[in-house]
């Protein structure tokens, strides 16, 4: 037997050695937080489309690899005051299919539409969120019922926080060649051209664990990396490694343990080591589930319990942004790269990133618009000592690190594509990365307008909001 089977035997002994043990203990206090859990099985029908890479003029779905769920915790505190968090296995989520999920959990139950967060884990080999969709009003909905039905199953809770690192499976997505110019790992490279990674991983896993009736039943578990394992090639329904996280958690601690998934900010972090090449099979996220899956039970398994506090906050903030500036040149550009799409058509699929027929069509639309000001979303929520943060993007890592570092909740969660689907939010330093110009890729995939909408400084502004509103939140429960 291989070391790493060995290892992997040991932890899932330990696991059930921690099972065991929980159940052990005593009950919480009846005036402790109360907590439920529910998940739906959500998954369209054959044939709509899928979303999370370009297809060319094929985006229709021809089978089910694996389910995709909908999950969701229903948190109620003193006063009677609750919070929902939903987790979907779909690539994203915009503000207006958010607001219409809101509406509907609102009308079937005492949740208020505001007190509500939905994030996308983003697979990139799920449904479409769009509401004018073929049938996403249905799917949309039913995955929506996962927070009526947790709102039902309430429950005396403590809250168990537990945290480890797992390096092994993410990667900075964003690299530096040796002449200078900025590369995107997807590509394939000669051996010594690409001299380093321009950024950083956290390697930071935290879950957070309900402690009902004695036993540990459920936990939510956050890590920062994307689900991209699956490409514009593959036409099956599949959660990616998510699924195979929770997949691997359950074979341990059971079909009716409560394990749900919030990605991190993940913008510039993947699963692809550009050395070993990018490898796009079931298999693949598989093994990097599993890995995190035994990351998950490690967290879980050295988790200590928090203070028992039922106070229940709920904070948000509307950040305004401008849109991002499309200069005449680029316009121009764009404008005859479009001339040749009416000659010639759009092009055939692209596994990853987009082509620039695309990026004309972006920037010719956000042309028009570029003026405009929006006003994003950044939601935080509070559990006793336990606080939540969602972000409306795929916010750089960076990021989550600077709030987890500036928070003064000791177990805080970031959380990105929650609440909208606002685009890539790039450190201002990521846009001078690569040589001048102006076409895209230039700097890189992430900071390239159409891939990002808002101007340079946006995720600074979106995670200065977030340090912002858990500093009052935290001011407000030590009064």
């Amino acid at each position: 037997m291989t070391i790493k089977a060995v290892s992997f035997l040991l932890i899932l002994s330990g696991c059930a050695l921690f099972v065991a043990f929980r159940s052990s203990t005593t009950s919480v206090a009846s005036d402790s937080l109360l907590v439920g859990y529910a998940k739906v099985n959500y998954t369209p029908r054959i044939g709509l489309g899928m979303v999370g890479n370009y297809r060319g003029d094929d985006y229709g779905s021809r089978g089910i690899h694996d389910s995709l769920y909908s999950k969701a915790i229903v948190a109620a505190g003193k006063d009677g005051k609750k919070t929902a968090v939903m987790s979907v296995d779909i690539c994203n989520i915009n503000k207006e299919a958010v607001q219409f999920l809101r509406n509907y959990v609102a009308s079937k139950s005492d949740l208020k539409p505001e007190d509500i967060m939905i994030h996308a884990t983003h697979t990139h080999s799920g449904p479409e969120s769009k509401l004018d969709a073929p049938e996403a009003k249905i799917y949309l909905t039913q995955a929506a019922d996962a927070v009526v039905q947790a709102n039902q199953q309430l429950r005396p809770t403590r809250l168990l926080a537990g945290r480890t690192t797992e390096d092994r499976v993410s990667h900075n997505r964003r690299l530096k060649a040796v002449d200078g110019t900025t590369h995107m790992v997807w590509e394939t490279f000669e051996p010594g051209f690409i001299e380093e990674a321009l950024g950083t991983v956290d390697p930071e896993m935290i879950t957070i664990s309900f402690e009902q009736d004695g036993a540990v039943t459920g936990s939510l578990i956050n890590f920062g990396c994307h689900p991209t394992t699956l490409t514009g090639n593959n036409w099956l329904y599949s959660a990616d490694y998510p699924g195979y996280i929770s997949e691997s958690v359950h074979k341990v601690m059971g079909d009716d343990f409560g394990s749900m998934f919030l990605n991190g900010a993940c913008g510039n972090i993947t699963q692809v080591d550009h050395v070993a090449g990018f490898i796009d099979t079931y298999q693949e996220c598989q093994r990097i589930g599993y890995i995190l899956g035994v990351a998950a039970l490690e967290a879980i398994n050295q988790a200590q319990p928090l203070k028992d506090d039922n106070t229940v906050n709920i904070s948000s903030d509307r950040v305004p942004l401008k849109k991002m500036t499309i200069t005449d040149q680029q316009l121009a550009w764009a404008e005859e790269v479009m001339q040749r799409v009416a000659r010639e058509g759009m092009p055939p699929l692209q596994a990853d990133g987009i082509p620039d027929e695309l990026y004309a069509q972006k920037w010719i639309e956000m042309y028009k618009v570029q003026d405009e000001i929006d006003s994003l979303e950044v939601q935080v929520i509070q559990m006793g000592e336990f606080a939540l943060v969602g972000l409306p993007g795929e916010m750089f890592n960076e990021f989550g690190v600077y709030i987890k570092k500036n928070s003064p909740f000791e177990n805080t969660m970031v959380v990105g594509l929650a609440n909208d689907a606002a685009g890539y939010f790039p450190t201002k330093i990521s846009f001078t990365q690569g040589p001048e110009g102006f076409k895209p890729m230039i700097t890189g995939y992430e900071t390239t307008p159409g891939t990002t909408y808002y101007d340079i400084g946006a995720g600074e502004l979106l995670a200065e909001s977030a340090v912002s509103q858990l500093k009052d939140l935290f001011d407000q429960s030590t009064r």
